[in-house]
């Protein structure tokens, strides 16, 4: 896989918050649960971050959050 510098203002202010959530391990249910919103929701924003990283999991767009600095550990 290339690596690709993002900015951070690829993904919108929600889809980094869920993508925080991922980094740390939530299922999809508990980050509804943690954003007060429907799982289905999550689903849309999970779906979302990936295309938006060019990804195919949430392992690798965790992945791809660290390398960009995005998250600390």
């Amino acid at each position: 896989m290339n690596f690709v510098q993002l900015s951070i203002e690829a993904l919108s202010a929600r889809e980094f918050e869920v993508l925080g959530l991922i980094a740390q391990g939530r299922k999809n249910r508990q980050i509804a649960l943690a954003l007060e919103i429907e799982e289905r929701t999550v689903r849309f924003q999970v779906e979302n971050i990936l295309d938006k990283l060019s990804v195919n999991n949430r392992t690798e767009a965790v992945c791809c959050a660290f390398r960009n600095g995005w998250i600390k550990d």
